[in-house]
């Protein structure tokens, strides 16, 4: 679900530019662009340099980069260590600094604001915040709204006004006008953005009126016990719903979560999991599915409890991977330096733990966060156990199938001079999952860690093989990202 895209991505935007991969895009409020090549850290194996030291270091740094290094700050008595960022520009490569107080000797541990002079970066998430176009942009009234209610914000927002085409078109829908529409292209909206953040509030409004394709219907039969007419469209209500698009609740109080999709739909997260399960706890028919697979939603429960650096620790112990002194022997590493995989038996470390060190190949043998190395093995152990040991994949997908959840897909197409909203085509889940895998491939590496455990979907396809963690599956880990890449998505 793009909530969670979205949260991974502010997650990755906060790791700041020690966050970036090659290629990133940053752009500045003339339009001008850069693109990112790499970051440096001095000393490379982290720590703090002495006065004179950090002055020999800059001195062959800068004779490198041709003194060309564009400061950020200024250097102080607190100053052990720097950074110097690199960008190609269309003048040629520009290099940027950052003096820091000290280098951690993960690169994802040192922060470094992500922008440089006045560029910034140009991710999905901030080219969202830049639209102007979201409820949150558009609407002073976030929840409990009437379409009229909507209708009438748009009128009296300065970003829109009742003479922009993109008030027409909600109007249009409002009223009941069917599916395809056409209209004049806004001035300075991009067709992306329309797609993919203004429609979060068309969406609702045209379910409302039924003016949706798919099988939206059976979820306000199951869940609203009739149709979307006469609801309330909640935008912030949705956050703590579990979803971060809208919401439909009727007078009862029953509510549907709307999921809006502008392109390709994300997988399933730990959140839409946990949320169905508390909407199936609400019906009687729902407790008994819960019932059946105690057990598995326990795990679930826990996996979220137990956050991105301890949910592989609880499920290697649960799931006999490792013991609690292992788990213990592991936390202990997290403050120390990279090592040499050769050298890895001068860490004490038990036989067990040694060997699954073994199971995965770091990017760089030479130098290795045990910590994060050894989580990223006892994750992906830990979710070959699950998902070829326990029924985890068919009682995911029985609970996300029968959860309140309603995606809704925005066909459009961009025109020379005008744009056309085809259709709302809807997806509720119903029998279409076949079963849900655990996976550890996406955010545990040895590098670093990107998040928590993720699902992978078989919708009747087969078990996804590109990154699934399974022996059923076979799927393999591709290339691990290096320490300035961990962070993306």
């Amino acid at each position: 679900m793009r909530d969670i895209l979205e949260k991974l991505e502010k997650l990755n935007e906060s790791t700041g530019l020690a966050g970036r991969k090659s290629g990133d895009v940053f752009r500045n409020p003339n339009g001008d662009e850069i693109v990112f090549n790499d970051i440096k850290f001095f000393p490379e194996e982290g720590g703090k340099l002495e006065p004179s030291a950090l002055d020999e270091v800059l001195q062959q740094v800068n004779a490198q980069t041709n003194n060309s290094i564009e400061w950020m700050n200024k250097r102080d008595a607190s100053t052990g260590g720097f950074t110097v960022i690199s960008f190609n520009s269309p003048d040629g490569e520009r290099f940027f600094g950052r003096y820091l107080k000290q280098v951690k000797s993960n690169t994802t541990d040192n922060f470094v604001p992500n922008h440089v002079a006045d560029f910034k970066l140009a991710s999905k998430s901030a080219l969202k915040m830049q639209s102007g176009l979201t409820p949150q942009d558009l609407l002073s009234k976030l929840d409990n709204l009437t379409g009229n209610e909507i209708l009438k914000q748009l009128s009296e927002s300065p970003t829109i006004g009742p003479e922009n085409p993109l008030y027409s078109v909600a109007y249009r829908l409002t009223k009941g006008e069917p599916l395809p529409m056409s209209f004049a292209i806004p001035e300075g909206v991009s067709f992306p953005a329309f797609r993919d953040y203004f429609c979060e509030i068309l969406q609702p409004l045209a379910l409302q009126n039924g003016q949706y394709t798919g099988n939206a219907g059976e979820a306000a039969e199951k869940f609203l016990g009739g149709s979307f007419q006469n609801t309330l469209i909640s935008f912030d209500f949705a956050k703590t719903a579990g979803l971060s698009d809208s919401t439909m609740a009727n007078s009862q109080g029953k509510f549907i979560k709307i999921s809006s999709k502008g392109g390709k739909g994300a997988e399933a997260s730990s959140k839409n999991l946990i949320s169905s399960i508390d909407e199936l706890a609400k019906s009687l028919e729902g407790k008994k599915l819960l019932d059946k697979y105690a057990d598995i939603i326990e795990t679930l429960h826990e996996i979220k409890r137990q956050g991105q650096a301890e949910a592989p620790l609880y499920l290697g112990v649960k799931f006999g991977i490792i013991d609690e002194d292992e788990a213990s022997q592991i936390r202990n590493l997290k403050n120390n330096k990279s090592i040499n995989m050769d050298d890895i038996k001068s860490l004490d470390l038990s036989p067990n733990l040694v060997k699954l060190s073994k199971s995965k190949t770091p990017t760089n043998s030479e130098s290795v966060s045990m910590y994060y190395h050894l989580i990223s093995c006892v994750a992906w152990k830990a979710a070959e156990k699950i998902n070829d040991t326990t029924n985890f994949s068919k009682a995911a997908a029985d609970i996300l199938n029968n959860g309140a959840l309603v995606q809704v897909y925005t066909k459009a197409k961009e025109g020379k001079t005008e744009w056309t909203l085809n259709e709302f085509n809807t997806v509720y889940p119903g029998n279409s999952i076949r079963g849900i895998y655990l996976s550890a491939a996406k955010n545990y590496y040895s590098t670093g860690i990107k998040g928590n455990f993720t699902f992978k979907i078989d919708r009747g396809e087969g078990i996804p093989k590109d990154d699934v963690t399974g022996s059923k599956n076979l799927g393999r880990e591709k290339r691990e990202p290096s320490e300035k890449e961990i962070a993306q998505k």
